[in-house]
């Protein structure tokens, strides 16, 4: 048998060597060995490119998770219609100012590809203390907000929200310092620290989320100084660490939202 294996072989080595003839290859002799290739430091431009590339990865992010968690909040009461913005805190409960649920009978959700949810009115509340709403909805909200701690003077942060009720935007922009809440006008003064911006927000950011660079909340959009019209960017942007909100809410309790007269 052993014999008949070597005659086969012998048959195949003879008819590869025939088809190499005929078709006119050749068989290389093995190449030599050679010195490896020399090796180069990168150029500037491709180590900002290998650096940047992170960073656009780490802006991508942010803006899905923005997108998902960020709602536009139109308030429908006896003085007309309203909007402002909020994020999901879990998988049913929404975060937003309590400006921008004052006085509602209904309030509808929408997210930031078109859909839309109703908030049960019943269920909303705002804190005594502070500026912040709560509202529920039976469906399942589309993503939840990752926290974050408290950022530091000069962090790169970004508001989102739904400016003038329209599409949503991301503005960044850095913490310019810490104020001492009791300092700001009247209407939207309260005991607690303030982070003053220098996003750029507008009518309708009010409830919309403040993300650190990776994309975690770390604070709540309420206020402004306003720009000459309305429809004008806000020269200073305002917002509620979320340390401030976690114990202004605790502090002071909850009340729930009164549809207007």
């Amino acid at each position: 048998m052993s014999r008949g294996l070597g005659v086969l072989a012998l048959v195949a080595v003879a008819l590869v060597g025939g088809v190499v003839a005929v078709l006119g290859f050749r068989v290389s002799p093995q190449p030599a060995a050679s010195a490896p290739p020399e090796v180069k430091a990168l150029n500037a431009d491709a180590r900002r490119t290998l650096r940047e590339e992170p960073q656009e990865l780490a802006r991508d992010s942010v803006t899905r998770a923005a997108e998902q968690m960020t709602l536009r909040v139109r308030n429908i009461s006896c003085a007309g219609v309203a909007t402002g913005s909020g994020f999901a805190i879990d998988a049913h409960t929404i975060i937003t100012n309590r400006h921008v649920l004052q006085g509602a009978a209904v309030l509808e959700l929408n997210t930031w590809d078109g859909g839309s949810l109703d908030a049960d009115v019943n269920e909303a509340s705002t804190g005594r203390l502070v500026d912040i709403g709560v509202t529920r909805v039976s469906a399942d909200l589309p993503a939840v907000a990752e926290l974050g701690k408290d950022p530091e003077v000069g962090d790169r942060v970004t508001a989102v929200g739904y400016p003038l009720g329209g599409p949503l935007t991301l503005s960044a922009g850095r913490v310019v310092r810490y104020l001492d809440g009791r300092s700001l006008p009247g209407e939207i003064a309260f005991d607690a620290k303030v982070l003053e911006l220098s996003t750029r927000i507008k009518h309708g950011n009010s409830g919309g989320p403040l993300l650190d660079r990776r994309g975690r909340v770390v604070g709540v959009i309420f206020a402004g100084q306003p720009g000459v019209t309305a429809e004008d960017f806000m020269r200073v942007a305002y917002a509620i660490p979320l340390s401030a909100v976690q114990q202004l809410t605790a502090l002071g309790g909850q009340q729930a939202v009164v549809p207007c007269a």
